[in-house]
């Protein structure tokens, strides 16, 4: 069996960082796609990473899918071993992003701000390439759909529902509740 890349993608709390973190573990019986073994081991002097994020997002209601390579991977990854890739966690500042996609985006609307404070809710394909040579090269996809700002906004109107007001409208419990029950739907979207 090959190596079993596994990751944990996520924003941070504040959904300004874009936090991608290698939970594939060691080669084991119980995990036969792990590193070593069988496997590679990702010895970091014989393989390069490399870190890819495609951006699925509209801008003035055009779509636009940007590729990118991560800028400044080598002050973003951080190595809990000194000679592999194993557990390896990167935190991608959402300024980053922002600013690396308004360099690729040809005649780029005046409305994109390229200085977000947050990751913006969008879909992002991640591509990690483990390369020895040019014919020696591993790639692994995924798939994340960030929701962050979007559930910190419904969790806010839920929480400013009055639920102890009796003559109170019942319109803002139901646009909380829909708004709840929308967010627990796009949360389910692989």
């Amino acid at each position: 069996m090959a190596l079993d890349l596994k990751l944990n993608i996520s924003t941070t709390d504040d959904c300004r960082n874009l936090v991608i973190e290698d939970i594939t573990g060691s080669y084991s019986e119980n995990n036969p796609g792990g590193w070593g073994g069988f496997n590679i081991f990702g010895n970091r002097e014989e393989f390069n990473l490399q870190v890819h994020l495609t951006v699925y997002h509209f801008i003035d209601g055009v779509q636009y899918n940007t590729p990118m390579t991560v800028p400044g991977l080598g002050n973003l990854i951080n190595y809990p071993s000194e000679d592999t890739y194993q557990g390896f966690k990167i935190s991608l500042p959402s300024y980053d992003i922002s600013t690396e996609l308004s360099s690729l985006i040809e005649s780029i609307p005046e409305s994109f701000d390229p200085m977000w404070d947050t990751v913006e809710d969008n879909i992002y394909k991640i591509t990690v390439e483990l390369s020895k040579s040019l014919t020696e090269v591993f790639q692994f996809d995924f798939v994340f759909t960030n929701v962050c700002n979007t559930e910190k906004k419904v969790n806010k109107l839920v929480s400013s529902v009055a639920l102890n007001c009796e003559d109170c409208d019942d319109a803002d419990i139901e646009k909380s509740l829909l708004a709840k029950s929308l967010l627990e739907n796009l949360k389910e979207i692989k």
